[in-house]
C-alpha cells in the first residue's frame, strides 16, 4: 500500500509524526504547569496567608510585620511560619577568592526557611536565626560554580557593594525550576526592622500547618485575633502553595486544561486520518484478503496481520517523532515551553507516549480490520464494496471530527491574537515607546545626581528619572493602607522622584506636578478622587498623613491581568521615609527618531563608569511587555502551532479521501466527460459536498471555540471583545485551504481520458 499509495502513506505518517511530536512538547510544558511547587517537601501543609475583601472581592498578599507575627501565633495549628519580602530579590556583586559573581539575594524574618524545608546538603536553616544576620544559605549550583564544592560551611563571601562580608550558613540541593522558591542567595532581614510598623506593607506571610486540612480553621482564627487588636473588620483565608503559580499569572489551570485537550485532540485528528486512510484503501485490498481466506487463512489471523500494521505504522511515527523533538533545543524552540525541553529531562513523558502510540495503533486499525474481513469471500471476488453507504458515512464522520476541532482551534487562535494585539497596542497612559529603563546598583544609587547629569550629556537623551518600580512588570505593586475616625482607604503605592511625571508623558488633570523640594507628598490618580471623595488639593489625604499636590489621568501601572481603574498614587519620599528604598530602577526618556539600538549601547556604557562590567538590563517597555506577558505570548505561540498542525492534519486527511474517492469514482467521472460534463462540473460535485461539510462542522466548533475563547479570555481584567468577523475570518480561511485541496487533487482525475478512466474500472 505504501508503494502504490506512495504519497498519500507518506502524508500521514508525517501527520502522525508531527502529533506526536506536538503531544510531547505540550505535555512538558503541562507538567512544568500542573506539578508547580510540588517539589517542595510536604507542599500541600504550605499555605500562602491572603487578606481580602468579601464584599468586592479584592484581595492582597501584602502584610506589615505586626499583622504577620500577631498570625503566627493565633493557632497551634501552624508548624512554623516565614515572613518574608514580597516576592523581591536584591542583586549584588559579590567577591570569592578574587572571583567575581553576580548573585541575587532574598530576604525574611529569622528562620523562615523552615516553611519551605529544603534539602540541606551541609549546615541547617537554623543557621539565619542570629543577632547578626550574617549567613546565609546557598544553593548547590551556586556552590560549586563559586568554590568548587559543597563542603564550604562558613567559608567567607564579599558583598562588593557595602564592603561587608557574609559566611555560608548551608548549601542546599536545588529547587525544580517549576518552583515558588528560587536557587537564590537566602539571608535574614535585621531582627528589628520595621518592628511595630503597622504602616509598611512590604511583606509576605506563609504558614505551613500541621495539618492541611485545618487551612480554613487557622484562618478563621487569625482573623479573629487580628480583628481583636486592631478594632478592623478583615478577613483571612489561606491559599495552597500549589495554586499560587495559576494565581500570579504565570498560567492558568484553564490554559493547562485547554492545552491538554488541544494535545489529545491533536492526536485524535491524526489517529482519525490513519483510519480514514485505512478504511479507503479497504475496497482495494478486498480482493487480496478474501483470497487468503480462500486458501487457507484464518479472520483472526488477518485481523492480526492488519492491527500489526497499523501498530507498526504508529510506532514508526513515533520513532520519527523523537527524531524531531532530539533537533528542537538546536532549532530554538525551547521557547515553547517553560521547562527544559531536552528528552532527558522527561522520560516518563517519552514512555507514556509510546504507550498512547501504540493504543492508537491498536484503535485505528481494529475497525479497518473488522471491516476488511467482515465480507464474504465469494461476493467480493465478484465484485468491489468500494462505496458502501457505511463506509462512505464512517468516513464522512470522521472528517467531521477534524474539522470541527479545526474551528475551534482556529476561533481561539483569533482571540488570542486579538487580546494580544489589544495589550501591545491599548493607551497606557504614559509614553511607553521612548522610555528605556533597568534596575540600579548601589554605586549608581548612591551617586544619583552624577548619573543622571552624565546621562543628560549622551546626545538624544531627554530626561531621567528614578522610581522604585518599574510600570507595567507586576500585578501587584506596594499596597498602602490608611485610616482615621472618619475614612479608611487602600490604594497601590509608588515611590518615585519629581522627574519622574514629566519623563515618563504621565499627564496632570488638576494640581501640580513634583517638584524638587517636595516631599512625602502624594499625586493620586483619578480612579482615588472617584472612589475617595474627600482627597482635596493641598490638604492631607486623612488626618496626621500627607498632603495631595495634585491628580493625574489614569494610567495602566499594572499588568492587563489586573484592573487599571483602581486608586493609585505617585509618592515622593520625604524625612518621614528617609530610610526606604525608591529607587530601584532608572527611567530614561528619548528623542523619537533616535537609533534605539545604539542608545541602548551608549547608556549601558555610561551606567558601567559607575559599575563597572554590570549588565544593568537597559530596555524599551516593549521588551518589558513580553517579558510581563511571556506566558500568554508562549500560550499564543502554542495555539498557532496547533491551529497550523490541525488544519494541516485535516488536510492530510482531505487529500488521502479526495484521492480515493477520485480513484473510485474514475469510471463514472468518465462517463460523465463523456456525456458532456465540463471539469468545472466535476469539480464542483467534489467541492459542493466539503462545502456542506464544511458548514456543519462549523455550526458546531464556532460556539465551542467562543466558549473556550471567553473562558481564557476571563483570565485578564482588561480583555479584548470577541468580535463577530473572526468567526468569519475562521471559517474562510479553513474553507479556502480545504477546497483549494480537494480541487488540486481532483483536478487530474478531472482532466484524464475518459477512455482510460472507463477502461481502469
Amino acid at each position: 500500500m505504501f508503494r502504490r499509495f506512495f504519497t498519500a502513506s507518506i502524508l500521514n505518517l508525517f501527520g502522525m509524526t508531527l502529533s506526536f511530536a506536538t503531544f510531547v512538547v505540550i505535555m512538558i510544558q503541562v507538567n512544568y504547569d500542573y506539578n508547580y511547587d510540588k517539589g517542595i517537601k510536604d507542599y500541600d501543609k504550605i499555605f500562602l496567608v491572603e487578606r481580602y475583601d468579601s464584599a468586592s472581592n479584592e484581595s492582597s498578599i501584602h502584610m506589615p510585620r505586626p499583622v504577620g507575627e500577631l498570625i503566627a501565633d493565633c493557632s497551634p495549628q501552624i508548624e512554623s511560619v516565614a515572613l518574608i519580602s514580597n516576592g523581591y530579590t536584591s542583586s549584588y556583586d559579590v567577591m570569592v577568592n578574587e572571583n567575581k559573581f553576580s548573585m541575587d539575594f532574598f530576604y525574611g524574618f529569622k528562620d523562615y526557611m523552615k516553611v519551605f524545608q529544603p534539602e540541606m546538603i551541609c549546615g541547617s536553616v537554623d543557621a539565619l536565626d542570629r543577632e547578626v544576620p550574617d549567613r546565609v544559605l546557598i544553593p548547590e549550583s551556586a556552590a560549586r560554580l563559586m568554590f568548587g564544592s559543597v563542603d564550604v560551611l562558613e567559608q567567607p563571601i564579599h558583598i562588593c557593594s557595602d564592603e561587608t562580608d557574609c559566611f555560608v550558613g548551608g548549601v542546599y540541593k536545588d529547587f525544580p525550576e517549576n518552583s515558588t522558591m528560587k536557587n537564590v542567595f537566602y539571608a535574614a532581614f535585621w531582627p528589628g526592622s520595621n518592628a511595630g510598623n503597622w504602616q509598611n506593607y512590604n511583606y509576605a506571610l506563609y504558614v505551613r500547618l500541621t495539618d492541611a486540612g485545618a487551612a480554613e480553621a487557622v484562618a478563621k482564627a487569625g482573623a479573629q485575633k487580628l480583628n481583636e487588636v486592631t478594632d478592623d473588620e478583615i478577613n483571612l483565608r489561606l491559599v495552597p502553595l500549589a495554586d499560587l503559580h495559576f494565581k500570579s499569572g504565570e498560567s492558568s489551570k484553564f490554559m493547562v486544561y485547554l492545552l491538554i485537550c488541544a494535545s489529545f485532540l491533536l492526536v485524535i485528528i491524526a489517529a482519525v486520518n490513519y483510519m480514514n486512510f485505512s478504511l479507503a484503501e479497504t475496497p482495494m485490498r478486498l480482493r487480496s484478503i478474501n483470497t487468503q481466506k480462500v486458501l487457507g487463512a484464518t479472520t483472526g489471523k488477518l485481523r492480526t496481520m492488519l492491527v500489526g500494521e497499523s501498530v507498526i505504522v504508529c510506532l514508526l511515527a513515533f520513532v520519527l517523532s523523537v527524531g524531531i523533538l532530539l533537533c528542537l533545543p538546536a532549532l530554538g524552540m525551547q521557547e515553547l515551553v517553560s521547562a527544559n525541553i531536552g528528552l532527558l529531562h522527561h522520560v516518563d513523558i517519552i514512555g507514556w507516549t509510546l504507550l498512547l502510540c501504540i493504543a492508537i495503533g491498536l484503535a485505528a486499525g481494529a475497525y479497518p480490520a473488522w471491516y476488511a474481513t467482515s465480507f464474504p469471500p465469494a461476493l467480493v471476488l465478484k465484485g468491489s464494496y468500494g462505496l458502501s453507504p457505511q463506509g462512505k458515512m464512517l468516513r464522512t464522520t470522521l472528517i467531521c471530527i477534524q474539522f470541527t476541532v479545526t474551528f475551534i482551534l482556529t476561533v481561539c487562535i483569533g482571540v488570542i491574537l486579538l487580546q494580544s494585539y489589544f495589550i501591545r497596542n491599548s493607551d497606557y497612559g504614559y509614553d511607553k515607546e521612548v522610555v528605556l529603563t533597568g534596575y540600579m546598583t548601589n554605586e549608581t544609587k548612591a551617586q544619583k545626581e552624577a548619573v543622571r547629569n552624565e546621562l543628560m550629556k549622551v546626545e538624544g537623551v531627554e530626561g531621567v528619572a528614578y522610581s522604585l518600580f518599574i510600570l507595567g512588570t507586576k500585578d501587584e505593586y506596594m499596597g498602602w493602607g490608611r485610616g482615621d475616625e472618619q475614612h479608611n482607604m487602600n490604594f497601590t503605592c509608588m515611590p518615585v522622584d519629581y522627574h519622574y511625571l514629566s519623563v515618563m508623558g504621565i499627564k496632570i488633570t488638576e494640581g501640580r506636578d513634583f517638584l524638587e523640594h517636595d516631599g512625602d507628598v502624594y499625586i493620586f490618580n483619578e480612579a482615588a478622587r472617584k472612589q475617595y471623595d474627600w482627597l482635596e488639593l493641598d490638604k492631607p489625604v486623612l488626618i496626621n498623613d500627607y498632603p495631595v499636590v495634585g491628580f493625574c489621568e489614569n494610567i495602566k501601572f499594572g499588568s492587563f491581568r489586573t484592573d487599571s481603574n483602581v486608586p493609585m498614587a505617585f509618592f515622593i519620599h520625604g524625612k518621614d521615609h528617609s530610610g526606604w528604598q525608591k529607587d530601584n530602577c532608572f527611567n530614561i526618556r528619548i528623542a523619537k527618531n533616535v537609533d534605539k539600538i545604539e542608545m541602548m549601547k551608549k547608556i549601558q556604557e555610561v551606567l558601567e563608569s559607575f559599575t563597572p562590567d554590570h549588565d544593568f538590563g537597559v530596555r524599551f517597555f516593549d521588551q518589558i511587555l513580553n517579558e510581563t506577558y511571556k506566558s500568554e505570548l508562549r500560550f499564543q505561540k502554542q495555539m498557532v502551532l496547533f491551529s497550523i498542525l490541525a488544519i494541516i492534519i485535516s488536510l492530510i486527511g482531505v487529500f488521502g479521501l479526495t484521492m480515493f474517492e477520485s480513484e473510485y469514482k474514475k469510471k463514472e467521472i468518465g462517463l460523465r466527460k463523456i456525456m458532456g460534463s465540463t471539469t468545472s462540473a466535476i469539480l464542483r460535485m467534489f467541492n459542493s459536498r466539503y462545502i456542506k461539510i464544511l458548514l456543519c462542522c462549523f455550526v458546531i466548533g464556532a460556539p465551542l471555540g467562543w466558549k473556550f475563547s471567553s473562558e481564557w479570555l476571563k483570565t485578564f481584567a482588561e480583555r479584548t471583545p470577541i468580535y463577530w468577523w473572526i468567526f468569519v475570518v475562521a471559517f474562510v480561511l479553513v474553507a479556502l485551504i480545504t477546497l483549494l485541496t480537494v480541487t488540486l487533487q481532483a483536478w487530474k482525475t478531472a482532466n484524464e481520458n475518459p477512455v482510460n478512466s472507463i477502461k481502469t474500472e
